[in-house]
């Protein structure tokens, strides 16, 4: 099924929105997994009141994920990508307005702008307006052949240079451009990593796994240049050729992907007076300053009563349970996020899988041996509490990793943690 005649089938059911203005009790901004998730909830606590998604994309509202794996090996079709199908959406009376961007957000008066000539008035509003892709700014940017990979139709567009194509630059070497290039070796497509850093995903994991994980890529072909800058990507006749380094080298390429993260869309919520630091700033219930109005996942910088503190973090299953959460607390629920951040990874054979917070830690311990593709867990503490648990290609009785973290527990001997959990059970 074609993208626009879903889309159609989908909108038809509903009186159009064309200019002035509408009133909706919920409206929610963002097409992804935490606006979806946001209306499902909202509905199944009230049964009656209006909801709108409006989303900037010409897409049903979709995940993500699978864009950089299965979707862009060609093992998965769009229409599995939608988080739910058409007919979902017009059985639940869930209005939603596509290819369509808010522009304006007045939280005085409860108008959120969309366009320059609709205005619709909400009572509850849900701010899930994600990320948009970092660009690099270096001569050749804007050479034909240069990707970013953030949308169904940057995918679209990816794929179709893949079929010609026998070698690849990936510049960032976090979690986007590993698994590129795992999907693009797959492809029999030769792919070079550019990483600034000294390790591939070392923003991320300890040196040690970082190490591990450069090796593990390196036996799988993938070429890996890290502490390394590109200056500017060549070409020819108006197409990329390659990246210029630092050094002078020129690594050649039929085309480059761009993976260096995303900056959260606060525009709107900057605007309009709300707090925003590093995304849009929330507490506990996933409120902005302004308690009509929330906001979920990549844009939300929340509050965590488990580690107390404020992060801002970009997974699949923040998305899914904050645009839950939201969308009940919009019904007039007052539930408290408490929920473990959690992510997972798939590159070539290895699964990785992380509950916890990883970015603070001042001590690692290791179960178990790392073998070709995996095979251990990492434990990261900070002062003897842990804080993190990563499994690589290992499984763990999740249950009780969880509760170790919950715990907040100080362990005095971390060495236990390569033990058995009846004995960790024992010591803390």
């Amino acid at each position: 099924m074609k993208i626009n005649a879903v889309i159609t089938s989908c909108l038809c059911r509903f009186e159009p929105i064309s200019s002035g203005m509408k009133n909706s009790d919920y409206v929610i901004i963002g097409g992804g997994l935490a606006g979806s998730h946001a209306a499902q909830a909202i509905r199944e606590n009230d049964p009656d009141g209006s909801i709108l998604l409006v989303s900037n994309e010409n897409h049903l509202p979709y995940d993500r994920v699978p864009l950089s794996k299965n979707y862009l090996m060609g093992k998965m079709k769009s229409e599995v990508l939608y988080v739910k199908q058409p007919n979902f959406y017009a059985d639940q009376k869930i209005e939603l307005l596509v290819g369509s961007k808010a522009t304006k957000l007045d939280p005085e008066n409860h108008d959120v702008y969309i366009g320059n000539d609709i205005k619709i008035k909400y009572k509850k509003l849900l701010l899930a307006t994600g990320g948009q892709a970092r660009r690099l700014s270096i001569p050749g940017s804007d050479l034909k052949g240069v990707f970013y990979l953030r949308t169904i139709d940057d995918a679209d567009e990816i794929i179709k240079v893949m079929q010609e194509s026998k070698n690849v630059v990936i510049i960032g070497g976090g979690f986007i451009g590993c698994e590129l290039a795992s999907s693009f070796t797959k492809k029999n497509i030769s792919s070079t990593i550019i990483e600034l850093g000294p390790k591939i995903l070392g923003r991320v994991f300890d040196q040690d796994t970082a190490r591990w994980l450069d090796d593990y890529f390196a036996r799988k072909g993938v070429k890996i240049m890290t502490n390394t800058t590109p200056t500017e990507i060549v070409g020819k006749k108006g197409k990329t050729s390659g990246v210029k380094l630092q050094s002078g080298q020129i690594i050649p390429a039929d085309f480059l992907v761009i993976g260096i993260g995303i900056i959260p869309s606060t525009d709107l919520a900057k605007d309009a007076g709300l707090e925003v630091d590093n995304g849009i700033v929330v507490n506990q219930y996933l409120q902005t300053s302004n308690p009509d109005i929330y906001a979920a996942s990549d844009v939300a910088r929340f509050y965590s009563p488990v580690f107390r503190r404020y992060m801002r973090l970009e997974h699949y299953d923040l998305a899914v349970k904050q645009g839950r959460l939201a969308g009940e607390n919009m019904t007039g629920k007052s539930k408290q996020f408490e929920e473990l951040p959690y992510f997972f990874s798939f590159m070539f054979d290895v699964r990785i899988e992380a509950y916890g917070d990883m970015s603070k830690y001042n001590n690692v311990v290791t179960k178990g041996n790392p073998i070709e593709n995996g095979g251990f867990t990492k434990f990261y503490l900070d002062d003897g509490v842990i804080n993190a648990v990563m499994m690589v290609t290992r499984k763990e009785n999740v249950e009780y990793i969880k509760q170790l973290i919950y715990s907040r527990k100080k362990i005095n001997d971390p060495s236990i943690l390569t033990k058995d959990e009846q004995k960790i059970g024992a010591t803390t």
